[in-house]
């Protein structure tokens, strides 16, 4: 189970699970399609989502490994006083990062710079 979004349990029965690059891109891009994000949490009730949320609203038939959940969940929730935008450009910045350090091609560029983490994330 997931230590930072709990909500989500542990039901990977008969969903086919994304990893790695695919994962990331498919994360990415619906995180690239949202209006901002929320922090701490899957969903606000009222339509919005965090970055992992976003994924599982675009793609609720399949699974994700727990550690790229809560990896992306803590890219997504160290970012507590942005706003949703300003969370949501610090998390794709991060996920254009993470998609070129895992050999993504479309994102290579970005292979050079240090992570978003390891600096200014917003």
């Amino acid at each position: 189970m997931s230590m930072l979004r709990r909500e989500l349990g542990n039901n990977l029965s008969g969903k086919p699970l994304m990893k790695d690059g695919t994962a990331y891109l498919l994360i990415y891009r619906a995180v690239e399609d949202s209006r901002g994000l929320i922090h701490g949490r899957l969903h606000d009730g009222r339509g919005a989502h965090c970055a992992i949320g976003s994924y599982f609203a675009r793609h609720d038939n399949t699974a994700l490994p727990e550690s790229l959940i809560d990896e992306v969940a803590a890219v997504n929730d160290s970012m507590p006083h942005k706003t949703p935008n300003a969370r949501r450009l610090g998390v794709l910045r991060w996920l254009r990062w993470r998609l070129a350090v895992s050999g993504i091609a479309e994102f290579a560029k970005f292979a050079t710079k240090p992570s978003p983490c390891d600096g200014e994330t917003g």
